[in-house]
C-alpha cells in the first residue's frame, strides 16, 4: 500500500499542470511544418514520461522515459535506456532539453535544438 501511495505527488496521481495527456498538434523544424504519419501524444505522471504514436486503426508505438521541470521554467525529457528508445518522432533524441513557450488555455509550445542544430517546436494541446 505504501508503494501505491508514494507513486504520485498528489491525490489521484495529479502532479500539477503537466499531468495527463497532451496531443502534439504540430511539429515544425526550422519554422517549417513537418508532415508526420499518425498522431503523437505526450503523457506526464510523477517523473515518468510516455510518448506514443497512434496511426491507422489504433496501431500504437510508444517509448517511456523520465521528465523534470527545471527551475528556469524549462523541461528535460530523457530516455535513459537506448534499447527502449525506439519511437521515430522528428527531433526527439535520447536527451531532450525544451524551452517552454507560450502557454494559454491548455496549449503550450516546447522548443528544442537537436544535435544537428535544427530547432524543433512541438505545439501541444492538453486532452480532457
Amino acid at each position: 500500500m505504501l508503494l501505491i501511495m508514494g507513486a504520485c505527488t498528489r491525490n489521484h496521481g495529479d502532479i500539477g499542470p503537466w499531468f495527463g495527456t497532451w496531443h502534439v498538434e504540430q511539429i515544425t523544424a526550422a519554422g517549417t511544418p513537418v508532415n508526420v504519419e499518425g498522431d503523437y501524444f505526450f503523457q506526464f505522471q510523477s517523473h515518468v514520461f510516455r510518448v506514443s504514436n497512434v496511426s491507422g486503426h489504433q496501431d500504437v508505438v510508444e517509448s517511456f522515459g523520465t521528465w523534470r521541470e527545471d527551475d528556469d521554467g524549462s523541461m528535460t525529457i530523457d530516455f535513459p535506456d537506448s534499447t527502449v528508445y525506439y519511437i521515430l518522432m522528428p527531433g526527439l533524441e535520447a536527451h531532450n532539453h525544451f524551452v517552454v513557450g507560450a502557454t494559454s488555455a491548455g496549449r503550450v509550445n516546447l522548443v528544442k535544438e537537436d544535435a544537428n542544430g535544427t530547432v524543433y517546436t512541438y505545439s501541444l494541446h492538453r486532452q480532457p
